[in-house]
C-alpha cells in the first residue's frame, strides 16, 4: 500500500469528523475542527491511500506563543499500526520546525492513554507536567513537549495557551 500526505481540503471535513468520532470518546465538534483549519491551513494535513484516494487519517496543529501545538491526530482503525501516525507527525514537525522555526511542539494526551504516550515517547516527546481535570470527563492529561532539534538548545520557557 502506498500513502500520500497532503493539505486538508474543504471536501475532507465529513471524513475527518468520522475518523475523529471513531477515534475519541469525546471528539472535537465540527466547528472547532473548521476553526483550526481556517486559522492555520498549513497545520492541517491528511493522509490518503494513494490508489483509492480514501482519506484514512489526519493531524491538526497550530502555532501559539512560538510553539507548535498538536490539537489532534487520528487514523482510521483499519489502517492503525502501519506507520500512518508517524508519517503525519513527521510531516507536521517538518513544516513547523523547519519552515516556521518554532521552539517546541506541545500536545496534551490523556494520562491513562498508554498507547498514545508510548507513541509520543518513541518520537522524542517528554512529559512536561500533569494537567489535573483537563478533559470534560474530569480525567487528567499530560502535557508533552519536543524541542526543535534544528535550533541550538536554549533554556527559554515553554508558554502554552491552554484554551
Amino acid at each position: 500500500m502506498y500513502f500520500k500526505i497532503r493539505g486538508m481540503k474543504d471536501k475532507d471535513i465529513n471524513r475527518i469528523i468520522d475518523i475523529e468520532r471513531e477515534s475519541f470518546e469525546y471528539s472535537y465538534p465540527p466547528s472547532l475542527i473548521m476553526q483550526v483549519y481556517t486559522s492555520f491551513p498549513e497545520g492541517f494535513l491528511v493522509v490518503e491511500e494513494a490508489n483509492s484516494k480514501k482519506l484514512i487519517g489526519y493531524i491538526m496543529g497550530i502555532i501559539e506563543w512560538g510553539n507548535g501545538h498538536i490539537i489532534s491526530i487520528a487514523v482510521d482503525r483499519e489502517y492503525k499500526n502501519k506507520g500512518i501516525g508517524t508519517m503525519l507527525l513527521n510531516a507536521l514537525e517538518h513544516i513547523l520546525f523547519k519552515r516556521y522555526n518554532i521552539n517546541n511542539m506541545v500536545l496534551e494526551v490523556k494520562f491513562d492513554n498508554k498507547i498514545a504516550r508510548k507513541f509520543y515517547y518513541s518520537k522524542g516527546y517528554n512529559d512536561k507536567r500533569l494537567l489535573k481535570n483537563y478533559y470534560d470527563d474530569g480525567s487528567d492529561a499530560i502535557l508533552m513537549v519536543k524541542k526543535n532539534p534544528y535550533i541550538p538548545s536554549k533554556n527559554s520557557p515553554i508558554i502554552v495557551n491552554m484554551w
